[in-house]
């Protein structure tokens, strides 16, 4: 199918394309800020950079620096102190924004956490790995007060405490978590013993204590900004220590990329508690004097093409599976999205179906792009457009980052189209600071975990994890991801994934039937002459299940 014809694609040396016949250099060269420092460039500004849409909530640059002021010396009014770390679990809320920064501004280390957690387990575990002084609450899908229930079984002893006070009496002290000694809740529907609500961590500021903030021109851009889980998906999440350097040049380089500019306003359908997302979004109206829009305090906002109709967004950010989704459900009330020039799809590859739905309801789009997210550089570090055929490739290394691959055996180099560990180098002039408790780290390259090739153009195809390979009885790779590929292009089913116990034993192809009442055996027929076909047969045993 045809695709868009952009009027410019990702600008991979750091300028637009072609407006330079010069060598494109090796890295952008920005100044070097702390986040506090470039949150004051636009401290007198009485432009609009931030909505929160169903909160009904806009906050001018200067708005917004002052309520920062107010509540970083809040946090420190009630006890806590410049390098204590704070645990930030909320969505896409405008005082989870609010939060982060004026936690940075008091020179805390923030972190930013999916509110909904399914077990006091995994809240315990961030917790402690953290080593958190501090946890502020919002809400979470699952009922009011979901983090304190989680929290009370975790701390029984929060119910007989009292709140903690500058002289440091009546603070909570825990058996499982002693170094928690703060629970701000920002549901302020229910108030409990030893807890704050954040409106009460607002009250403690007050005009002298913001003038006795700690004075952040003094600090590196080198020094600790925040600490960010990783998904977890193959193992336990693990939590990365990211510079104000890292922070603030990534989001530069995205922006810078991707084009964003004065005057543009951004559509964010994305989790704000994934740090390369906060970075992009949260930073960009700082950075180029845009404005972020966000629908609803959830990530798949029900209003998310009704605020882009309201506030003339330009730019859509999300990802392939959600927009999908999302452009279904308008196709059916034929909403247009006139004003959207711009996507940038983050997370998974661009199906076809998404581009044509695009092309239908989204008459002015420009510019499709791909991102790919990684934790540990804390930005989004590798970027693709139509020119990297992002149908399958997430495309390549933007301006201040570096891709290598590695052998899966350890041994020799990886050639042009063979697999290999895809590695990243951190942004250019820093070191990857490492995973808590351990952030001393001086390395310059981060193991993504991600199988992958290279093209001649240095465009990444990511395969698989190197965790989900399978390996033959010679020892050799099964393409699974290829069979998956061949498998899902039958009707009959929604989805497949390939499967095996270990090294040498059976590999299963698991398919979902896209119509519970089909044939089973009709439907393995038709998959197998697939598999014979393209000579899979023998590799594989297929499995079919209706759910």
């Amino acid at each position: 199918m045809a695709l868009f014809e952009q009027t410019y694609c990702i600008d991979y040396n750091g300028w637009i394309s072609g407006a330079s016949t010069l060598p494109p250099p090796k890295q952008v060269d920005f100044a070097s800020q702390t986040i506090p420092e470039l949150i004051y460039t636009r401290a007198n500004s009485d432009r609009v950079g931030m909505v929160f849409d169903t909160e009904k909530v806009s906050y001018t640059f200067s708005k917004f620096t002052s309520e920062m002021e107010i509540l970083a010396a809040g946090l420190l009014s009630i006890g806590l102190a410049p390098g204590d770390r704070i645990l930030i679990c909320g969505s896409n809320h405008s005082q989870v924004m609010l939060s982060a920064f004026a936690a940075s501004r008091a020179g805390l280390v923030f972190s930013l956490a999916n509110p909904n957690f399914h077990e006091e387990e995994a809240l315990h575990r961030a917790l402690k790995l953290g080593n958190f002084r501090a946890i502020i609450c919002f809400r979470a899908l699952e009922a009011q007060d979901h983090l304190y229930s989680l929290l009370v079984r975790i701390c029984p002893e929060i119910i007989g405490s009292h709140k903690v006070t500058p002289e440091g009496s009546g603070e909570l002290k825990s058996v499982t978590l002693p170094n928690l000694t703060h629970i701000i809740l920002a549901e302020e529907e229910h108030r409990h013993g030893g807890c704050y609500t954040l409106s009460e961590v607002f009250g403690r500021s007050s005009k002298e204590k913001i003038e006795k903030l700690p004075n952040y021109q003094n600090w590196s851009s080198h020094k600790l900004a925040c600490l960010q889980f990783t998904l977890g998906t193959t193992a336990e999440p693990k939590l990365v220590a990211i510079s104000h350097f890292q922070l603030l040049n990534g989001a530069r380089a995205v922006v810078t990329s991707f084009g964003i500019k004065k005057d543009q306003t951004i559509a964010c359908a994305l989790p704000m508690f994934r740090l390369p997302i906060f970075a992009l979004v949260c930073l960009s109206p700082f950075l180029t004097d845009s404005r972020t829009v966000f629908p609803e305090p959830q990530p798949l906002p029900k209003n998310l093409f009704a605020s882009i109709k309201k506030y003339k967004c330009s730019t859509l950010l999300t990802n392939g599976a959600a927009l999908r989704l999302l452009l279904k459900i308008s196709e059916t009330q034929r909403v247009k999205l006139d004003s959207i020039e711009q996507i940038l799809l983050l997370g998974d590859r661009v199906s076809k179906e998404v581009l044509r739905s695009i092309q239908n309801q989204a008459d002015n789009v420009k510019i499709i792009a791909v991102g790919y997210m990684l934790t540990e550089t804390g930005s989004i570090p590798i970027m693709g457009d139509a020119t990297t055929d992002f149908t399958r490739m997430i495309g390549r290394a933007i301006a201040g980052y570096e891709t290598h691959l590695v052998p899966l055996d350890g041994k020799g180099d990886v050639k042009t189209g063979e697999l290999g560990i895809l590695q990243i180098r951190v942004y250019y002039g820093s070191t990857f600071m490492g995973y808590a408790p351990d952030i001393n780290g001086k390395e310059k390259w981060v193991d993504t975990g991600d199988v992958a090739r290279m093209d001649s153009e240095g465009s990444i195809e990511i395969v698989a994890n190197k965790e989900d390979l399978i390996y033959d009885n010679n020892n050799g790779i099964v393409e699974h991801w290829n069979i998956e590929r061949l498998l899902n292009q039958n009707s009959l089913i929604k989805g497949v994934q390939v499967v095996s116990v270990g090294r040498g034993k059976p590999v299963t192809a698991v398919c979902v039937l896209r119509n519970p009442q089909s044939n089973i055996s009709y439907v393995r027929s038709e998959l197998v002459e697939m598999c014979r076909t393209h000579m899979v047969i023998s590799l594989i045993k297929i499995q079919i299940i209706d759910k």
